[in-house]
């Protein structure tokens, strides 16, 4: 099933309205990535990759069980991570550097999150179809804006 922007950007607003409450910082993190995970549809996997010394570690995520551990410059989260810039791919089997973690995953968009400037997680976002980001690809760079204050 493909998303619409409209969808998207209405996830966005979710997300900016969460009440800024200190306690709740995993909370909205959470309901954050259930409301995209809901937006993309059946077969998405939506979830974080939090920066842990020299390496990426699973974090809070909906979907199908994941990698926990990503190196920096692997795949295309690592590379994200890396690079420090949002990196999508709309058909990852056709990439050397692919992880899979999911074999029904065949999009990928990754976007960094930071906090104070500095790279701190990855938004990662799988899709089971074919999908070029391009027209997304601020909005999803909005909302892993709007999800950083709560890491």
């Amino acid at each position: 099933m493909e998303f619409t922007k409209s969808e998207l950007e209405s996830a966005l607003l979710g997300i900016k309205g969460m009440k800024d409450d200190p306690k709740l910082k995993s909370c909205h993190l959470y309901n954050a990535l259930a409301l995209l995970h809901l937006c993309l549809g059946e077969g998405s996997w939506v979830g974080l990759y939090l920066a842990k010394e020299d390496e990426l570690l699973l974090g809070p995520f909906q979907g199908t069980p994941a990698c926990e551990r990503i190196a920096f410059g692997k795949g295309v989260v690592g590379t994200s991570f890396q690079q420090e810039r949002t990196v999508s791919i709309p058909d990852v089997r056709k990439i050397e550097n692919y992880i899979c973690c999911d074999a029904s995953a065949i999009s990928e968009i990754c976007v960094p999150m930071k906090v104070e400037g500095k790279t701190v997680a990855i938004l990662d976002i799988d899709l089971p179809f074919v999908h070029d980001f391009s027209e997304e690809e601020t909005t999803f760079e909005a909302i892993a804006d709007a999800m950083s204050k709560y890491l």
